[in-house]
């Protein structure tokens, strides 16, 4: 069937069983409103009807527009909505009624599709929802036609629990940072900010972050934080500090004395300042040696003694471990029995290449980023359709991070050629060659989740 075809014309009773219901007056109710300025062909809505669960019915509808001052956004019928290759500029008055939705019932989703060349718009949309906290209830979806809509359709349907994004500060321990987003979209990553919350609000005190580099853990210990709500948040990167020498290491946990050797003032350590907040250790696969002998007292016991001090003090703070490990390998690298010591339940942070909705929203908000700096260059509107398939199937060991390194390294590639809006396959292609190789030795240590 060709789904962009006009179709020849129908009676209201076959467009009535078409749309799931049996040819009389009486149509049940709608499932799915549709979106689509430029597309509302009777034979596209038969292919949407098909790819909804048996028995439901899908039909087209008209983009709202902005409420008068003072008026509350109209609530929907069904259960979602689906934009379909609109421009993302245009979307908020829908974005407005679905929220207004789903402070009813708040299951109600929002399904975006947006063309590959439009990634640059979304993530501007993405932005301006997000800083002003109505980013709600949204799915993702890139495709270039219809015919790619549909086989990614049925995995976007159902309810959508939670917001989409985590506000925090670009720099978590000073005071007066600017804020930035932190994207939730897909269901992986929904499940594992819900069970952080379970953490924090069940008394689970002790967790290990696992994820490969530049998956977000320290965003999401960060998150663990904001629902805990008390104390403050705290991090010490073992990979920076000094880990040979214990007195430095319990001097940065457990603080010091005045006068614990010479010259010293007072200082408290990382439990001290968190009181009764959070403690993120991280690269934490550092866990040998001097730093596992302080922190054995503390876990342990529940205790701890600054240096050069004559009485313990409580541990009131949550501690949270992370590294990029895989769990063989840490297990491989401490004595079994120290290891069993830290006590931690495991939240498991999954691969980028596994969440393809978070991608789809990374890639969005930088090439915004990178059209923002622009005076001479083209600003970047997208990517084409073969480099979006280059991005969308690369494996992306290195996560978020690397994404944004191979985007970065396209974009100026892109702009030595000139008039050029679209980060093409070669673009994308050379940027992977330089910061997401297929092979690599460290790629066997990293965790896969």
């Amino acid at each position: 069937m060709a789904l962009f075809g006009t179709g020849g014309k129908r009676s209201d009773a076959d467009l009535r069983r078409a749309m799931g219901g049996d040819g009389s007056d009486k149509l049940p109710p709608v499932y799915l409103t549709i979106y689509a300025e430029h597309l509302r062909d009777p034979e596209i809505l038969e292919a949407f009807r098909k790819a909804l669960p048996e028995g439901r019915r899908c039909e087209y509808g008209v983009l709202p527009k902005a409420p008068q001052p003072g008026v509350s956004a109209p609530v929907l019928a069904g259960s979602a909505a689906l934009s379909l290759f609109n421009d993302p500029e245009t979307l908020d008055p829908l974005a407005d009624c679905v929220a207004a939705t789903r402070q009813a019932g708040p299951e109600y989703a929002l399904i975006v599709v947006v063309n590959p060349t439009q990634l640059a718009a979304l993530g501007r949309w993405l932005k301006r929802r997000a800083e002003t906290t109505h980013l709600s209830g949204v799915r993702l979806l890139v495709a270039s036609n219809v015919d790619e809509v549909m086989p990614q359709l049925a995995v976007r349907l159902g309810p959508v629990k939670g917001d989409n994004i985590i506000r925090m500060p670009m720099a978590t321990e000073v005071e007066n940072s600017p804020m930035r987003n932190y994207y939730v979209f897909s269901p992986q990553l929904h499940d594992l900010t819900r069970r952080i919350r379970d953490f924090a609000h069940n008394g689970v005190d002790r967790a290990y972050l696992l994820g490969g580099p530049g998956s977000g853990k320290t965003t999401l210990a960060y998150y663990y934080y904001l629902c805990r709500g008390k104390g403050r948040f705290v991090t010490v990167n073992l990979s920076s500090e000094s880990t040979g020498d214990k007195a430095a290491i319990k001097s940065l946990l457990c603080g010091h004395v005045s006068g614990a050797f010479p010259g010293a003032g007072a200082r408290n350590g990382a439990f001290t300042t968190a009181a009764d907040g959070v403690c993120f250790i991280d690269e934490s696969h550092g866990l040998t040696g001097a730093v596992m002998e302080v922190l054995m007292e503390a876990l342990d016991s529940g205790q701890y003694m600054p240096y050069g001090a004559s009485s313990k003090r409580a541990v009131e703070c949550a501690i949270l471990f992370a590294t990029n490990r895989s769990w063989e390998h840490l297990q491989n690298a401490v004595n079994i029995d120290e290891f069993t010591r830290l006590g931690a339940a495991v939240l498991e942070v999954p691969e980028l290449t596994k969440r393809q909705e978070d991608l789809i929203a990374v890639v969005g908000m930088t090439l915004a980023k990178l059209a923002e700096g622009c005076t001479s260059w083209t600003k970047p509107a997208g990517v084409s359709a073969e480099a979006w398939k280059l991005i969308s199937e690369c494996r992306w060991h290195g996560n978020v991070r690397a994404l944004v390194r191979v985007l970065e390294a396209g974009f100026v590639d892109a702009a030595a050629r000139g008039n050029d809006s679209l980060l093409q396959v070669q673009d994308i292609a050379h940027g992977i060659s330089l910061w997401e190789p297929k092979t690599h030795h460290s790629h066997q240590i990293y965790a896969t989740v």
